[in-house]
């Protein structure tokens, strides 16, 4: 029997965060997404709203400062891996080393450096955003070679 949620795709994910102006400035500065819409919901005062995107991916972004406190991030990746549930966003990117050269051009230090994974073929680097979420950008090493 064929299930009604084969046909399901991501649809967007959602990020929390006590400061909504600076969370939308480094995503949009920062990584070039773009604000779609913003909104409010009266039965949430002080909630605000925007989707971000970015190459067809959305990104909620949910700011209250009330509401969501800021998040402690970790202080190395052994302590990232150590959490359960959902714990970082990964992009695929053509180059790993030029989207970290260019991070670092604007200032976004690395949280893991470039490093290359032979066993998987892939080379992966990790940065974290303004509110300490993390974030991978991978590359095939196949892809990179080329």
């Amino acid at each position: 029997m064929t299930s009604i949620l084969n046909a399901a795709l991501v649809e967007h994910v959602m990020l929390g965060t006590a400061d909504y102006d600076a969370t939308l400035a480094w995503w949009t500065e920062k990584l070039g997404f773009k604000i779609e819409i913003e909104w409010t919901v009266p039965a949430f005062p002080g909630l605000r709203l925007a989707y971000l995107t970015k190459n067809g991916f959305r990104l909620e972004v949910v700011g209250n400062p009330d509401r969501f406190q800021q998040r402690t991030a970790p202080d190395g990746i052994e302590q990232h891996l150590a959490d359960s549930g959902f714990s970082h966003l990964a992009f695929k990117v053509e180059d790993v080393d030029a989207v970290m050269a260019e991070l670092d051009a604007k200032g976004v230090a690395p949280f893991l450096p470039a490093t290359s994974f032979a066993d998987v073929g892939r080379r992966v680097a990790f940065v974290r955003d303004d509110q300490g979420n993390v974030i991978e950008f991978a590359a095939d090493l196949a892809r990179e070679a080329a």
